[in-house]
C-alpha cells in the first residue's frame, strides 16, 4: 500500500506590494510555515478526505467520478480550463459554493478526474491535510495545499518517478497542475503563489513576464505578527488606484490647481527599485553577512514607508514597528496591508531574549507571532516505510514533520 507525505510552503511579498499592480518589480519568497499531506492507497476504490483546516470531511466512490480522456500534452495540464467539468463538480460535491470547503474539495477532484490511472480508481485513497498556516491571512495557504495537493496525486499515479533525475521537468509538472488548482479556487490567479510554493527560496515578478528565481538569495528569519485585522485585498488595490489617479500628472484638475509633477508614480517607481537593490545586494559575491542582513533592514524600512504613503498601512501594523523598532528591529506590512500581517526582520545577532520581549509585547496587544524562515524549501516528497492511520498523522506538529527523514525536494 503506497504511502506518501507532501509538503509545500506559504509564502510572503517581501518587496513590491501594489506597485506590481502597475507594471514594477516584486519579490517574493517561501515561508518557513507549510502544509503536509498524507496520501495513501485503499483497497474499497473510495476517496476520503481529511481537511481539519477549512472543517471538511468526506468520502466519494471514485466511480462517481468522471475521469477524462487523455489529451495533446498529457500529463500536463490541457490549455484550458474545462468549464463543463467545473460546474459538474461544483453540484457533485454538494457544498454551500465558494467557501473554502467546497474549493478545496472541487480543486481535489478537478485533479484526480485528470490524474488518476485506472489501478488508483480500482483502489481509491485517502488524503489528509495538515497545515500551519493561518486561512486568509495572504500568506499563500491555498497556494500550498494546491502545491501539496497536485505532488501527491501526481506520486499517488506515478507521473513523478523520482527526484534524482529529471527535477526540472518534475518541478514544472507539479507547478502547472497546482496553477490548475489555483484556478479552481481563486478563478484568475497571478501564478506567483504556487510558483514560490513549488520551488521555494526567493522570486522576482513582473506583470507579463516570466516569473524568475532570485539568484544568491539567503533564508532569512523573521517574526511574522498577524494583526487580526481583516485584510482587503481589493479595496486595498482599488485605494491605490483612485490615489495614482487623483495624483497623476495628466490629473486635469491636480494640474491645473497645483501645477506639480505626478506624486505617486515616483513612489511607485522607488517601489521598484528596492526590489531591483534586493536582487543586486544578493548577486554580490563577497558580501559580509551581517553588512548584508544591515542593507536588507533598510529596505524593509524604507519600503513600509513608501507603501504608508500610498495610504495601505494601518494603525495596527504601525503599531509593530513602533514595538520592533524600540529594539532595532526592522518591520513592514506583507501583502495588501490595511491590516493583515507584518514582517519583522531578525538579524543574526538579535538574541533570543529580544525576540521573547518583543513577541511578548506584540502578544500584549492582541497580535499573534511565529518565528519562521523565509527562503526555505518548496515542494518535498517523502516516502513512507507503511501506512499510518489518517488520526495519526493529523496528531503530529511542524516540528514533528519537519523531522521526518527522507524528505525530497524540488532542487
Amino acid at each position: 500500500m503506497p504511502s506518501y507525505f507532501t509538503s509545500a510552503p506559504g509564502k510572503v511579498i517581501l518587496f513590491g506590494e501594489h506597485a506590481v499592480v502597475y507594471g514594477k518589480v516584486a519579490t517574493a519568497g517561501s515561508l518557513g510555515l507549510r502544509s503536509y499531506t498524507l496520501v495513501q492507497t485503499r483497497t474499497d476504490g473510495a476517496i476520503e478526505v481529511n481537511l481539519p483546516e477549512v472543517q471538511l470531511v468526506r468520502s466519494w466512490k471514485t466511480s462517481d467520478i468522471p475521469r477524462q480522456a487523455r489529451w495533446e500534452g498529457y500529463p500536463y495540464p490541457p490549455a484550458t480550463m474545462n468549464t463543463e467539468l467545473l460546474d459538474h463538480l461544483t453540484k457533485f460535491v454538494d457544498l454551500a459554493a465558494y467557501t473554502n470547503r467546497s474549493q478545496a474539495a472541487i480543486a481535489l477532484l478537478y485533479l484526480h478526474s485528470y490524474l488518476t490511472t485506472d489501478e488508483i480508481v480500482d483502489q481509491g485513497y485517502d488524503l489528509s491535510v495538515r497545515s500551519t498556516l493561518p486561512v486568509g491571512a495572504g500568506l499563500g495557504s491555498s497556494a500550498s495545499y494546491s502545491v501539496c495537493l497536485a505532488t501527491a496525486l501526481l506520486k499517488l499515479n506515478g507521473h513523478l518517478t523520482g527526484l534524482s533525475q529529471d527535477v526540472v521537468a518534475q518541478r514544472d509538472l507539479v507547478n502547472q497542475w497546482a496553477f490548475q488548482a489555483e484556478k479552481v479556487i481563486h478563478g484568475n490567479p497571478s501564478g506567483i503563489d504556487n510558483t514560490v510554493s513549488t520551488l521555494g527560496g526567493a522570486v522576482m515578478f513582473k506583470k507579463g513576464e516570466k516569473i524568475e528565481p532570485l539568484p544568491g538569495f539567503q533564508s532569512l528569519r523573521f517574526l511574522l505578527t498577524n494583526t487580526r485585522v481583516p485584510r482587503e485585498t481589493q479595496v486595498q488595490v482599488a485605494n491605490v488606484r483612485k490615489l495614482q489617479e487623483k495624483y497623476s500628472s495628466d490629473s486635469l484638475l491636480f494640474s491645473s490647481l497645483f501645477k506639480f509633477p505626478s506624486v505617486v508614480n515616483p513612489v511607485l517607481d522607488a517601489i521598484n527599485e528596492i526590489s531591483v537593490s534586493c536582487k543586486e545586494l544578493f548577486a554580490q559575491d563577497d558580501v559580509d553577512r551581517a553588512h548584508l542582513l544591515t542593507r536588507f533592514g533598510e529596505l524593509v524600512d524604507v519600503n513600509h514607508g513608501l507603501l504608508a504613503t500610498l495610504g495601505v498601512s494601518h494603525p495596527a501594523l504601525e503599531k509593530v514597528r513602533e514595538i520592533s523598532s524600540k529594539v532595532g528591529l526592522k518591520s513592514k506590512l506583507t501583502g495588501a496591508g490595511g491590516g493583515g500581517c507584518a514582517l519583522t526582520l531578525i538579524r543574526d545577532d538579535v538574541t533570543p531574549e529580544t525576540v521573547a520581549v518583543v513577541k511578548q509585547l506584540l502578544e500584549a496587544e492582541g497580535f499573534q507571532c511565529l518565528e519562521t524562515q523565509v527562503g526555505g524549501p518548496g515542494a518535498g516528497v517523502s516516502t513512507l516505510a507503511g501506512p499510518t492511520t489518517i488520526a495519526e498523522f493529523l496528531s503530529h506538529d511542524k516540528t514533528w514533520f519537519d523531522a521526518t527523514p527522507a524528505w525530497e525536494y524540488f532542487v
